[in-house]
Parts: structure tokens; sequence; C-alpha cells
């Protein structure tokens, strides 16, 4: 007996050529790929364009600029010795791009240096000088200095060095520059300081002058400032002396796409800030594709077993009893006999309980109160309780039958 009983109930399966004696059958493998890869495949390429977007932001970020006179331009054409060496001075340099920016970082006791005045007009000339910065104006030899004084840019220059020949410290300190293109004229009301004279008379390379409680510095010839000519005669003294008045530097880039207004209220959002972001973004779409995809029409399953409604509504009485949920039982015989009645009476589905305690009541004959009792009163307390509110839900149902 205790042979049969431990005989297995199956049909036995052969080992197969090679297999141990007594050893258990290995189990089948399914075919096709592994499952976890054709569950995450997606998941894996999103987190993967995910690392790319960012490294690719990164690297796009910290690459230096190829503007002219750019603080962080390496080539001969930018300003990065200038820039560097200021911050090794303990000036904090710091670029903008837009009127916005400037107006958000200049102020009183601080500097500004505008690289380009054509691409300035003349309601921007004025939002800088509201700035009560100081301002730094290189090079505007075929533009104008209107809105910033009585000073007039000239085609005059010199491809030797020229001596400073004026009393102003910073020029003074400086002895001569390498050269210049192009000269500025002061007249006589404007108050400026002329400073390597060429050409006419009256005119120089560099000019000082001031607005109210603002210095402004004009540097006629911007190469003077680039990293290809910082080193030749005094240029770099010159550079360094005119922008570092102050521990604060704003380094204005003009863009033409700027047509706004300086307005500190504007928030500015850094370069590197806006390239995560775009990836942050880019990265939940890619997630939202690949985790949104379509699923197909949904499938009817076969139910294995049809369970009758009354099976279920006798089941679900069972539950309540051995619960002894008398409240539960009682609002749904409740809402039942309600919903009955309403059907028959014509009332609508949306109607308030008051209305249908109207209408049951005139159907019926009794008084509103009883049937406001019976539709929604306190609920039973035992099984003959309960008992009682089903005979007498079921006599008031009847009575609207029959009228």
């Amino acid at each position: 007996m205790s042979a049969a009983l431990a005989a297995p109930s199956g049909p036995a399966t052969a080992p197969g050529p090679g297999a141990a004696p007594g050893a258990a059958p290995a189990p089948a493998r399914p075919g096709g790929p592994p499952g976890w890869w054709r569950r995450h495949r997606l998941a894996v390429a999103v987190v993967v364009v995910f690392l790319g977007l960012t490294l690719l932001a990164y690297a796009l970020s910290t690459r230096t600029s190829s503007r002219p006179l750019a603080p962080d331009n390496a080539e001969p054409g930018g300003a990065r010795a200038a820039a560097q060496i200021l911050g090794e001075q303990g000036v904090r340099v710091r670029e903008a791009t837009s009127l916005a920016q400037v107006g958000a970082l200049a102020g009183p006791g601080t500097t500004v240096l505008v690289t380009d005045l054509g691409l300035l007009g003349e309601e921007q000339r004025a939002g800088l000088l509201s700035t009560g910065a100081d301002l730094v104006l290189v090079g505007a030899t075929f533009g104008t200095l209107d809105g910033f004084g009585a000073l007039t840019p000239g085609g005059a220059g010199s491809t030797h060095p020229v001596p400073a020949r004026c009393a102003d410290p910073d020029a003074t300190a400086a002895g001569e520059i390498s050269f210049t293109r192009g000269s500025v004229t002061a007249a006589p009301a404007a108050g400026a300081v002329v400073c390597f004279p060429v050409g006419t008379a009256g005119a120089g390379a560099y000019a000082v002058w001031h607005h109210g409680d603002q210095t402004l510095r004009y540097l006629a010839d911007s190469r003077l400032v680039t990293n290809a000519h910082l080193a030749e005669a005094g240029n770099a003294a010159l550079t360094l002396r005119m922008l570092g008045h102050h521990r604060d530097l704003v380094w204005y880039l003009p863009s033409p796409l700027d047509a706004g207004s300086v307005d500190a209220s504007v928030p500015t959002v850094p370069v590197r800030a806006a390239l995560v972001g775009a990836a942050l973004v880019a990265a939940v779409v890619l997630l939202a594709l690949a985790r949104g995809r379509a699923l197909g029409p949904v499938v009817t399953e076969v139910m294995p077993v049809v369970v009758r409604a009354a099976e279920t509504t006798r089941g679900r009485g069972r539950l309540y009893r051995r619960s002894r949920a008398y409240d539960h039982a009682a609002a749904a015989l409740r809402a039942g006999t309600a919903t009955r009645l309403a059907r028959t009476l014509g009332v609508p589905a949306s109607a308030d309980a008051a209305t249908l305690q109207a209408a049951v009541a005139r159907a019926t004959h009794r008084p509103p109160e009883q049937v406001g009792d019976l539709l929604h009163g306190a609920p039973p307390a035992d099984d003959r309780q309960l008992l009682a509110l089903a005979t007498a839900l079921d006599t008031l149902e009847s009575e609207v039958h029959r009228s």
C-alpha cells in the first residue's frame, strides 16, 4: 500500500539519454528572447537617450564662445585673457546678453562694458544710463554716441604707438597704446578728457566724462582689448584699469534680437539651466511615448463559471447577516424600493427625497411622514426589525401597484 501511495498520479516520462538515474526532468525553456529585455527595452532606451541629452547639454554649456570680445572666447578676436586677469584681481565678471540681464545685474557701484553700440537704440541707451552704473563703451568708429554725451566718433587713427598726453590717471598709467582705428572728438560742453590724440586737434582714441554721478569711458578701437593685442604696449594697463574700477563688472554683449528694456524684474535663466531643462523635457516626452503606447483593443475573457443574479443576491445577503450589517441591508432594500417606486410613478431619477415621498403619499393615501420613515428612517437593530422593514416596504410597493 505504501508503494501505491508513493507512485505518481500522472503518466511517467522516460528519462532522456544521458540523464542520471532518479534525476528530475528539467523544465522546458520557453522560446523567444528573454522576457526581461522584452518588458524593459523601451525604458532602457529612454534612460540611454536621457543620459545622452544630458551629456550633450553639458558639452554645449561648457564650450567656449566664438563671438568677438566675448569674455570666454579664447580666439584672437576674443577677450578671455582680459576677463581672466580681472577675475584674478578680484573683479567679478558676469556676462549679459540682454538688457533685462543688465538691469538685474548692474547698479550704482558697478561697471557695465558695452561691446557693440551699433545694436542699441535710443531707448536702450537711456536704459543703460538709468542703471546708475559706470559705463565703458567700446568701438563705435562708424556709429554714434548719441544719448551718452556731446561726443562724436571719427575715422582718424594711427598704426603706430600713441602716447597718452592727458591728465586721466588710467591713460597716464598705460603710457601709450599700440595703435588705434578711429577716434573721438568732444564738444566743449561735454566736459570730457580726451587722451591718445590722433588726427585733427581735439581728437583722441580714448575719452572720459561724467553723466551725473556716473563715469563714462569710451575706447575707439576694440582690438586693444582682444587676446591678440592685449599684451602690446600699454593696452593691458588701460583695459584693466578702465574695467576694474569696481568689484562687479557686467560684460554686455548686445544682440540684434534684444528689443526689450532694462527691467530688473525680468528673471534671467542661465544657459546651462536652460539646456538641462530642455534635456529633461525631452526625456519626459520620450518616456511618455514609451510608456503610453497603445495596448490594442480590450479582449473579452470567457468566464469559467456563470453565476446567476439570484445567487449573487443571496450570497450578499448571507454576508450582511454574518457580519450583522443591518444598516447596509436596510439601505439596499430602501434604495431598491425607492427606485422601483419612482419608475412606477414617473418621478425622475434626479428628484429629491421630498418629491418622491409626496408622490408615494398621494398614490397610497398615507401620511408623508410615514412614507418618509419607511424610505429614509433609522436603520434596524436586529433581524426582527430588518424583517419587519422588508415586509413594510413590500406592502408599500404593492399599494402603489394597486393604484
